[in-house]
């Protein structure tokens, strides 16, 4: 059982890098579908899809965090990517991050979050790293991402 000052953090990955998010940010976590493409988006935008009977506006987190998109296709020449969302309730709506694949929650005590070597970023997206079974898993502030992901798709709007 976690000591007091201990906290669950959502493991993902994206392409071969792993990332977590504070669980008690994300409001659930679904099976990606495809979403419907929506007229002159920004890049960053992969459209929209219902859940629950509410639009949710799927954005790609891997231009934020420096991922390469992965090109692999499908028989058909389509987009063969399949993963999940992490669906959040930000800024009074309901927004969605495309992974790859979600891992189980883990706990983690505040002082295993180590600061990242070399780390300079001013956006605050990157909190620290977690070592984990020989794994470098990225500990990340989702209001921060969420912030970069939509200010990056308002930049390309012009």
């Amino acid at each position: 059982m976690p000591s007091d000052g201990a906290m669950r953090l959502l493991v993902f990955r994206l392409g071969s890098e792993r990332f977590a998010v504070a669980l008690g940010g994300v409001d659930e976590v679904i099976d990606a579908p495809v979403p419907r493409q929506m007229p002159d988006a920004p890049a960053a935008v992969l459209g929209v899809i219902n859940v629950h009977d509410v639009l949710v506006t799927l954005y790609d987190p891997r231009p934020v965090l420096n991922v390469a998109r992965d090109q692999t296709r499908d028989s058909d020449g389509g987009d063969a990517r399949v993963g999940s969302v992490l669906v959040f309730r930000w800024c009074g709506r309901r927004v969605g991050l495309v992974v790859d694949d979600v891992y189980d929650a883990m706990p983690t005590e505040p002082g295993e979050v180590r600061g990242a070597p070399g780390s300079t970023a001013s956006d605050g997206v990157l909190l620290g790293v977690i070592r984990r079974d020989g794994d470098l898993i990225a500990v990340l502030d989702a209001a921060a991402l969420l912030t970069a992901a939509t200010m990056a798709t308002e930049g390309e709007t012009a």
